[in-house]
């Protein structure tokens, strides 16, 4: 099949949608597919280009996901609408798309009825947390009623039951994979220090939603315990200060070897407050056979079994927090069997191949149903 990804966001990072992303498209070309990239992305452009993954840079403006952004967009659709249609009607004569994968609203407000009218496949994949952009969007009534035309891709069953609850059809889940190329490193790293403390650690964005402080509260106070926060972000002043309340805090803004951080660790925490689809670093961290704690408005939670090969706690509860990490520390036997059993379920579900298997068995699905 050809398949092709479009992308025109607000603003690019290396994020793990961007990750997840590039890897689709990489894992799609191994099994036979052939894949192209369309779109104003610069990190999926510059990964594809290395990649030597066909792509074609396009600009046709911001997708309407801001207050200004959503108004402004009532008089920009129609060019933008011309500029896409132009180019994909130059792409189709080397490059006639048998299922075209959109990343962000802009195409998928656009581009979709265009697309349903030529019989090609349309899936919309959504990675972002929902959030105002989304839910107060004067455009997401149009979205609801393109949706029929597409199949909706989210990465968690949370994440289904809110887009089903927003009024989108067609809603289904494939969870993210891991990358374990990005997890390649020396196995129970130590730094080459004696290890004296209990070490706890996160990856995330440092924003309200993600409720770093939230963990910070939750150890200070407990002795011989250190609290390692890779991430960047807007709260990045508020939480330094915060953690200088705490016996051991460091903040890091990133980690270059994941693995040896992962197993540095005693335990891994996402302590998200508030929508978080997935939560990739807590998969990894599972990967790599550290016992995990992740709130229950993170997507992964949907696929452990709290106790078992992960512990999940109410989100923005402190205590709760507090509660299951003093409990890891306590019970050495209990945080070996959450890591080995975490290992096994993440090795289970949450690999790339699976994911990969996952998205072309949609699209054979669509492409052969009448």
């Amino acid at each position: 099949m050809r398949i092709l990804f479009t992308r025109f966001p607000l603003e690019s990072r290396m994020g793990g949608a961007e990750v997840q992303t590039l890897a689709l498209m990489r894992g799609l070309q191994e099994r036979g597919h052939e894949v192209m990239f369309l779109g104003s992305c610069p990190v999926l452009l510059r990964e594809a280009f290395s990649f030597q993954l066909s792509a074609v840079r396009l600009k046709i403006g911001s997708p309407p996901v801001t207050k200004w952004r959503a108004l402004s967009f009532l008089w920009e659709q129609c060019s933008m609408r011309r500029k896409l249609h132009a180019s994909f009607s130059i792409l189709h004569s080397s490059f006639h798309p048998d299922a075209v994968v959109m990343l962000s609203l802009t195409e998928k407000l656009l581009l979709t009825p265009y697309l349903h009218a030529q019989g090609i496949t349309v899936i919309w994949v959504e990675h972002d947390r929902v959030g105002c952009w989304l839910t107060k969007n004067p455009w997401l009534p149009r979205l609801r009623k393109l949706s029929r035309y597409a199949t909706t891709i989210v990465v968690s069953e949370l994440s289904k039951a809110i887009y089903e609850r927003l009024g989108f059809a067609n809603v289904i889940a494939i969870p993210n994979g891991i990358d374990v190329s990005r997890l390649s490193g020396n196995r129970n790293a130590e730094d080459g220090n004696q290890k004296v403390e209990f070490r706890v650690g996160t990856i995330a964005r440092l924003s309200w939603d993600k409720g770093v402080d939230v963990l910070i509260e939750a150890v200070k106070g407990l002795e011989d315990v250190s609290l390692t926060i890779v991430g960047t972000g807007p709260e990045e002043q508020k939480l330094k200060a915060e953690s200088r309340k705490l016996q051991a805090c460091s903040l890091l803004p990133y980690r270059e070897n994941l693995h040896d951080f992962y197993a540095s660790l005693d335990i891994f925490v996402l302590p998200s407050r508030e929508h978080d689809p997935f939560g990739l670093v807590a998969g990894e961290a599972m990967l790599c056979g550290i016992p995990v704690i992740v709130t229950d408005a993170c997507g992964i939670a949907g696929y452990v079994k709290s106790e078992s090969d992960a512990i999940v706690v109410p989100a923005d509860d402190p205590q709760a927090l507090r509660a299951a990490i003093t409990s890891l520390m306590a019970h050495d036997a209990k945080r070996e069997m959450i890591g080995r059993e975490g290992r096994k379920t993440a090795e289970r579900l949450f690999g790339m191949e699976k994911m990969v298997e996952g998205y072309e068995r949609v699209i054979q699905t669509m492409e052969s149903s009448p």
